[in-house]
């Protein structure tokens, strides 16, 4: 895919944006699956095996779905590459890796911090800060409006933990 640059990305764009999305949905996926799930079980260590479970297979979907969006994009307007390997297949690995990498982050407020609902608090902290860093990064790289894009970012993430949490806790009064 082609993407009009205002600057050298490191690694690609294509790249640079598995990363971005690796980053983003590792975090907030797995931080919103572990909100959720912390009103359901208290057994902490079937709450991290379960969001490891949860995040490891929102990964390879997304992979998938990077794959296949940008082979069939190219087929649709007649340029595909004749690499699919470097252009399809190892954006797609980026982004897998950049999920589970990013979860494993994530997941050190659960193994560290007692609480339980204390260490979900502060992983929801850190993956909405590592978002807003992230966020400013992609807008300062572009040239864009890093402020911006932070706070979008971090919002979008502050949401999908929302969403889990809610989902989870209405599941619970069930």
């Amino acid at each position: 895919m082609k993407y009009p640059l205002r600057k050298h990305i490191p690694s690609g764009p294509d790249n640079f944006l598995s990363v971005l999305e690796g980053i983003e949905g590792g975090f907030a996926i797995f931080t919103g699956i572990v909100a959720g799930l912390s009103f359901q079980i208290s057994d902490r260590r079937l709450l991290i095996i379960t969001g490891l479970i949860g995040i490891i297979a929102s990964a390879f979907n997304s992979s998938a779905v990077r794959y296949s969006t940008q082979h069939y994009l190219d087929e649709l307007d007649g340029h595909e590459k004749r690499n699919k390997t470097k252009y399809y297949l190892l954006p797609a690995i980026v982004e897998f890796i950049a999920y589970v990498l990013v979860a494993g982050v994530a997941i050190l407020p659960l193994l560290l911090i007692d609480s339980l609902p204390l260490a979900v608090i502060t992983c929801s902290a850190i993956t909405v800060g590592v978002l807003f860093v992230a966020g400013y990064y992609k807008g300062w790289l572009l040239r864009m409006n890093p402020l911006r894009d932070a706070l979008e970012l971090s919002l979008l993430g502050a949401m999908i933990i929302l969403l889990g949490a809610g989902a989870g806790y209405g599941l619970a009064l069930l």
